[in-house]
């Protein structure tokens, strides 16, 4: 990483798009595994409104007849005109969701196809907004989101994403596109990881593509120096603990070609922010997690965690390698309150052994 030069009134975190780079040469089409899709009734679940479309899906709000709550439902409105891998990609986008039943991850309720032969499956309905919502009006200043949110939860929330990917890891998936706009956090403290869309498995991928959001892609995924692996997941979560840090994206506000470009360079600046002074600790975390070399990362994400708390909890985390002083400057911090009282009855302990010997 180099010396910080930022802007913090560069574009929205949540106007970046998800980018796949693929090689049609690998990436021939296979079976369709619609076709082993139930059909489901069509009265179960009742339309009430459209919540939002992007990439290859929309999301639609219903209700569940059968069991009488709202859930979202993912359709693909353009099924009909779409190759076989991107039907493909919907289905194993549920089922992989489906299998990583986990507090922070968006549970998968049904999958099938309706009476038309549209896929579709139904989730949790969110409540709240993304995480990248939440850094666009910190970044403007709103003083109720900033009231809500301070850092401490951001990070707090951020641990409860790392044992998300910890889980997935532990089932061997990778996410791929970690990013603000792909965490959800709830009204009642709910943080959830969403959108598994471009989720792999975690040793080989799938070939031919370069799949991310630029500022949140591993410079591998980039580079395509090598098979994608747990390591471009851990360099996302780096750049998520960025974006927390300064409210805004790795390289904002650059053109997409020169993001990749420094991406791969490793021309990242340090997290800072001009009036401000930030942990040292959350610096450290962000340039070991977002290193060039993927070898030269967070093993895993719970080695990620364990070091966000030990920031949490008023110790030097592993990747700052602190000095000695640093480390007793630290423990002077964490106790206090006990050094405090330990001085004031050395002071009384003095001052009754000047007056005995005054009175001597």
């Amino acid at each position: 990483m180099e010396k910080p030069n930022r802007n913090l009134n560069a574009p929205d975190i949540d106007t970046e798009a998800t980018i796949i780079l693929q090689d049609e040469s690998k990436s021939g089409e296979t079976d369709n595994l619609l076709a082993s899709l139930p059909l489901k009734p069509q009265e179960r679940y009742k339309f009430i409104r459209s919540i939002g479309f992007g990439g290859m899906k929309g999301v639609l709000l219903v209700h569940d007849r059968d069991t009488g709550r709202d859930v979202a439902m993912a359709i693909m409105p353009d099924f009909r005109d779409r190759p076989v891998r991107d039907l493909n990609r919907f289905v194993l986008e549920a089922q992989i969701t489906a299998k990583l039943e986990h507090p922070n991850i968006v549970p998968v309720y049904d999958l099938g196809i309706d009476m038309s032969g549209s896929p579709f499956f139904i989730m949790k309905y969110l409540r709240g907004s993304t995480l990248a919502v939440v850094l666009k009006k910190l970044r403007a200043g709103d003083e109720e989101t900033a009231k809500k949110f301070p850092q401490i939860r951001l990070i707090q929330m951020f641990v409860r994403v790392c044992n998300a990917v910890a889980f997935a890891h532990s089932m061997n998936i990778c996410h791929f596109d970690l990013k603000p706009g792909n965490i959800h956090c709830g009204d009642f403290g709910e943080v959830q990881v969403i959108d598994w869309g471009l989720a792999g498995d975690i040793m080989t991928g799938e070939n031919g593509q370069i799949k991310g959001t630029p500022g949140y892609m591993a410079p591998e995924l980039i580079s395509g120096s090598s098979s994608p692996g747990k390591a471009a997941d851990i360099y996302a979560l780096g750049a998520i603990l960025y974006a927390i840090l300064m409210l805004d994206s790795p390289l904002s506000g650059l053109p997409q070609a020169e993001i990749l470009r420094r991406t791969v360079s490793g021309r990242i600046p340090l997290p800072s922010v001009e009036g401000t002074q930030l942990p040292l600790g959350l610096q450290a975390i962000c340039q070991k997690a977002m290193a060039l070399d993927p070898a030269d990362r967070y093993s895993d994400a719970m080695e990620l965690r364990s070091d966000i708390n030990a920031v949490l909890s008023g110790y030097a985390p592993t990747a700052q390698q602190a000095s000695a002083v640093r480390n007793f400057v630290l423990f002077l911090r964490r106790n206090i309150y006990r050094v405090i009282i330990l001085i004031l009855l050395l002071i009384a302990g003095f001052l009754a052994y000047q007056v005995w010997l005054l009175k001597r």
